[in-house]
């Protein structure tokens, strides 16, 4: 029997990690990979007790290194549109999630790799990370949202610097460019993300969700349209109990009981 391509843990109460887990092939994505990804994010997105995801990839040497190239062979065309609408789907849903994701990176990150990781909240990298968007030098072209999110993420020109020219980045040089959160030795990446999941956890569950949103969708939106979004949603969540509660531990000096609702 074959070990599963993706694992699932609970590190500890409201902190669930997913590892990509193909070690042999660098977790390279495959069909089956993308479809226990969609599986277990339709599982978490109800699931009250997962608070925090962490993504991480198996083994010393890769975060995903990319698609499975292999599937790619052939010129089947109809079967290649299907991979590639599926994975998008899988990775809009990912960005989409209501909770906070924070992606883990030690090696390669490349390709639909580094995608998945531009659909997280936080990116992490250890000293070993290389991220780079490389399907040029195949003759294509990233199709998971790389083009889009990247540029979003890093302006036009570093975007087309690292495309154009198919460059893998390090770990300190995404964080120089505010990709990643902080970079980290290769040792110390999964207690650092344990440590970051830990301080999400204290912040209440609504307002996470809501300021998650607010991030990703006020970004595309006009300034007047992005504040007017900003100050409704603020509105909303002082009628909470969540936001009562905040209020009123504050005040009290105590630690607060957030229930998500």
């Amino acid at each position: 029997m074959t070990d599963p391509v993706l694992l699932r843990d609970e590190i500890e109460p409201g902190i669930v990690r997913l590892t990509f887990n193909r070690p042999e092939k660098l977790n390279a994505l495959s069909t089956p990979m993308v479809r226990a990804l969609e599986a277990e994010l339709d599982a978490i997105a109800v699931d009250k007790n997962v608070r925090v995801v962490i993504l991480t990839g198996a083994g010393e040497r890769a975060f995903v290194a990319g698609a499975d190239i292999a599937e790619y062979q052939g010129n089947r065309t109809r079967e290649f549109a299907a991979y590639q609408f599926e994975s998008r789907r899988v990775f809009d849903k990912l960005e989409a999630l209501p909770k906070p994701t924070i992606a883990a990176i030690r090696g390669y990150a490349l390709g639909g790799g580094f995608e998945i990781a531009l659909c997280c909240d936080i990116i992490l990298c250890g000293a070993s990370a290389r991220l780079g968007l490389p399907e040029g030098l195949l003759g294509l072209s990233p199709g998971g949202g790389g083009t889009q999110r990247l540029t979003r993420a890093v302006g036009r020109h570093m975007a087309s610097d690292i495309m154009l020219a198919a460059r893998r980045i390090t770990g300190e040089r995404a964080f120089q460019l505010g990709i990643a959160a902080a970079v980290v030795p290769d040792e110390e990446l999964m207690p650092a993300a344990i440590e970051r999941a830990r301080a999400v956890l204290k912040v209440a569950p609504l307002a996470a969700a809501e300021m998650k949103r607010l991030i990703r969708q006020g970004a595309d939106a006009a300034l007047p349209t992005g504040l007017a979004f900003e100050q409704e949603v603020l509105l909303r969540l002082y009628g909470t109990n969540d936001g009562q509660e905040g209020i009123d531990a504050f005040l009290a000096k105590r630690d607060p009981e957030f229930r998500g609702e």
